[in-house]
């Protein structure tokens, strides 16, 4: 009686454990890789956090870029140019073909079915943005993109759409 009521304990602990492991937070996950000011980055982080539900801020390291990527975690990254540029292969982006874009996007594939053109990536000029009623400058240009694997696109959409807006 004793070992079987022990047996069901660990099997209603470990599911528990197993379960909160594995829940994803309710909003997007976005990564941010960059070198601004400690002060900045946490306004930053949470004027994201307002809709996005969570929100990281990494140094911009390319080894840290593919090691988040590798463990499929973010549904949006936001990187420097510079960055984006070692990671760039549009098979491991979604296409962006939901974001009405002001300006033609450097990222660009060509689907070989069609022969059209598909945006994985957006470029986020350097200067002035905002990011849920919290203004910042840019120092340097940022690309977005949504990792294929990411299942929020249209969350992912909405805040790359804020911050590519010209201000």
């Amino acid at each position: 009686m004793k070992r079987s009521l022990c047996a069901a304990v660990c099997v209603i602990v470990s599911l528990l454990f197993l379960a909160s492991c594995s829940s994803r937070p309710d909003g997007i996950h976005v990564i941010l890789f960059s070198d601004m000011q400690a002060g900045v980055q946490d306004n930053i982080k949470e004027a994201a956090e307002k809709k996005a539900g969570r929100a990281e801020i990494f140094p911009a390291l390319p080894e840290k870029l593919l090691t988040e990527i590798t463990a499929r975690e973010g549904d949006v990254f936001i990187v420097p140019e510079d960055l984006f540029a070692a990671y760039d292969d549009p098979e491991n982006f979604q296409p962006l073909d939901g974001l009405s874009l002001k300006h033609s996007s450097p990222y660009t594939a060509v689907n070989q079915k069609t022969g059209g053109k598909t945006v994985y990536a957006v470029l986020i000029e350097k200067g002035e943005k905002q990011l849920n009623g919290y203004s910042f400058r840019l120092n340097r240009n940022m690309a977005a993109f949504i990792p294929v694997y990411s299942e929020k696109t249209e969350e992912a959409l909405q805040l790359i759409s804020q911050l590519t807006e010209v201000r």
